[in-house]
């Protein structure tokens, strides 16, 4: 069995990590890891009583016999820990974003390939069987595409402040772009993964208690002279259902992400199709990273998948932040990096390092 420690003990991992694991006859959860003692303590308790830790460094001097990590944690704590990791040939499925910082992710990027390591993204919606079959409807379409993604999530309830607090957090610390963009900008990858040539963003705040804004709406442009329009709606009381549209030259698609209800126009003929609905794939991630350990290399949602995603909505921040339109020259001069033709050497590498690996 491979046996992994959890490192981050908040509401992802209670509801997504630990049940999967546990229900999974190819991991074993060996130790637990959480800042907070009581819920490291929590955890080992689910995890029938595996050590738990305070501290990622005593975890990692105590535990010998691990084979990879699993974090859970924010975007500015878990690139120091991946590196440790990947020296110690441990494998790694880490939390989408995967840096807080541009600069961070190429740092991490390079970790990644000069200890050949294994390291995942946690982009858990893009095993959807809807992500999958709308990339093989979009081949009809046609070039260029207009593609439009509206996603809600995240309700606000006045009975689960709970709930309230911790997104707050994330607008707080990050943005929604960030954390629900990410996801966004993966799972678009596999239907158009042509580099993005400008991103421009607004934003609103709907309430002000909230400590940023809750909506975004933002345009990226590609070089096949596909476009993307992305709106994402946090903390609103009633929720619109998540959408995409896509259309080509050559017909149209709309997909209804709550009801997993679709249809197809192409020429005279017009089709339905369904599909489940947008939901986290959890055990399918894990099948993926699973195969990953084994196989010592990441085929899917790889460091160049989460740096295109941590560029493309870095970019669309730093828009909503200038009102200009942000081209990947002006992201690199904003992130004090080399020409954006070089940083466009490491963030454009999923294509490249998913044929190297696959032929």
């Amino acid at each position: 069995m491979i046996s992994l420690a959890l490192i981050g003990c908040g509401d992802v991992a209670e509801t997504g990590h630990v049940p999967t694991i546990l229900g999974h006859d190819a991991f074993r959860l060996a130790a637990v890891c959480d800042v907070d003692r009581r819920r490291a303590e929590l955890f080992s308790a689910l995890a029938g009583g595996a050590p738990a830790y305070a501290d990622w460094r005593e975890l990692l001097a105590s535990e010998r016999q691990l084979d990879g990590l699993v974090l859970a944690l924010p975007p500015e704590a878990s690139p120091e820990i991946v590196v440790e990791a990947l020296r110690r040939k441990l494998a790694v499925l880490d939390e989408k974003p995967l840096a807080a910082s541009l600069s961070e992710g190429l740092h991490l990027q390079r970790a990644v390939e000069e200890y050949d390591g294994v390291y995942q993204i946690g982009f858990v919606l893009r095993y959807g069987d809807w992500v999958d079959r709308i990339r093989r409807e979009v081949a009809a379409l046609g070039q260029p595409l207009q593609i439009s993604v509206a996603v809600y999530d995240e309700r606000l309830n006045s009975h689960d402040p709970a709930h309230s607090a911790r997104i707050q957090s994330f607008i707080k610390n990050s943005s929604a772009m960030a954390h629900e963009g990410s996801h966004v900008i993966d799972y678009v990858g596999l239907w158009n993964d042509s580099p993005w040539t400008a991103a421009s963003a607004v934003t609103q705040q709907t309430s002000p208690a909230f400590p940023g804004p809750n909506i975004w709406n933002a345009r990226i442009d590609f070089e096949n002279r596909s476009t993307l329009s992305v709106k994402i709606g946090w903390l609103l009381p009633e929720l619109p259902h998540s959408t995409v549209t896509i259309v080509g030259p050559d017909g149209r698609l709309d997909f209804d992400c709550v009801t997993g209800i679709g249809h197809v126009e192409t020429g005279a003929v017009e089709r339905s199709f369904s599909a489940p609905p947008l939901a986290p794939q959890w055990q399918r991630q894990y099948q993926e990273f699973a195969a990953a350990v084994r196989r010592g290399r990441a085929r899917t949602a790889t460091v160049y998948d989460g740096l295109r995603a941590l560029e493309t909505t870095a970019a669309c921040e730093l828009s909503a932040k200038t009102g200009a339109t942000v081209t990947p020259d002006d992201l690199a001069a904003a992130w004090g990096l080399p020409p954006a033709a070089e940083v466009r050497a490491a963030t454009s590498g999923p294509v490249a390092a998913r044929t190297r690996v696959e032929t």
